[in-house]
């Protein structure tokens, strides 16, 4: 509105921008449920947005992390440095498994998916890297808020827990959960973020340390039987190995985001 401070409409810019990098890919009416704006508003911040490199558009109304704020996330080389001694593990985790594959780290509030190879079945699950996921749905994220620092965890709990499906956590069973994957090292999760989908996730602990975490994801229908029980101990084994990796190449990596002691 004319006359408004410029403080007002940076403060509503800024609301849209955290909606989409807490809350992952939306459309413009989502960001406007989100922060109260109307959609009109959130339409002229994101196009300004996009125009920055802040926010990038698929093409299909819905709005993701552009390349400007991707690079802040991963920090100087960090994604990039964890991408290239990942590759090997996850195309290893691909053929052994036949599903799509995930590395992720964290990212404020969000797991961000830094590299994803899908699985060579047509029906398949997909994720474009910069994606950001909410951490208290999915394996891929729940791998990492379980091992995150304790504030992390309580800011999570603190706040709204956004339903994605009848099978999202809710707070008190997210708690339980969490416990049981700092115990158990892994977690399966079954149509949390995505109906009829099934994900298994484990962190990485170099030293103890969290520095991102290892998924597979696929359609329900073929995780029957025990089928699960084999990808988790393929997970945890290249999970170990990765470690082991990332151990040997120190010097070149700054310190991970997260400590598990």
């Amino acid at each position: 509105m004319p006359g408004e401070p410029r403080s007002s409409s940076f403060a509503r810019g800024l609301n849209v921008l955290a909606a989409v990098v807490d809350g992952g890919p939306q459309r413009a009416d989502e960001v406007a449920a989100r922060t109260g704006l109307s959609t009109s508003s959130v339409y002229r911040f994101v196009r300004r947005l996009v125009d920055d490199g802040f926010l990038e558009a698929d093409g299909h109304g819905t709005y993701r992390v552009g390349p400007r704020l991707s690079r802040l996330q991963d920090g100087p080389g960090t994604g990039q440095t964890l991408r290239s001694l990942a590759l090997p593990f996850l195309r290893d985790l691909v053929t052994e498994t036949s599903e799509t594959v995930l590395l992720t780290v964290p990212a404020g509030l969000s797991a961000l998916v830094v590299e994803s190879l899908d699985s060579p079945h047509s029906m398949r699950l997909s994720f474009a890297p910069g994606t950001l996921r909410p951490l208290h749905a999915g394996a891929s994220a729940k791998a990492l808020l379980a091992f995150a620092p304790q504030d992390v965890i309580d800011r999570v709990l603190g706040g709204r827990l956004e339903r994605f499906t009848p099978g999202t956590p809710a707070k008190a069973t997210l708690r339980t959960q969490l416990a049981r994957i700092r115990e158990q090292g892994y977690v399966v999760s079954r149509g949390e973020v995505d109906p009829h989908a099934v994900a298994i996730g484990v962190p990485v602990l170099p030293q103890g340390r969290l520095a991102c975490a290892l998924s597979i994801a696929g359609p329900e229908h073929r995780f029957d039987g025990n089928r699960a029980h084999t990808e988790v101990r393929a997970l945890t084994a290249a999970a170990r190995a990765f470690a082991s990796r990332i151990e040997q190449s120190a010097r070149t990596l700054p310190a991970p985001p997260y400590s598990t002691t």
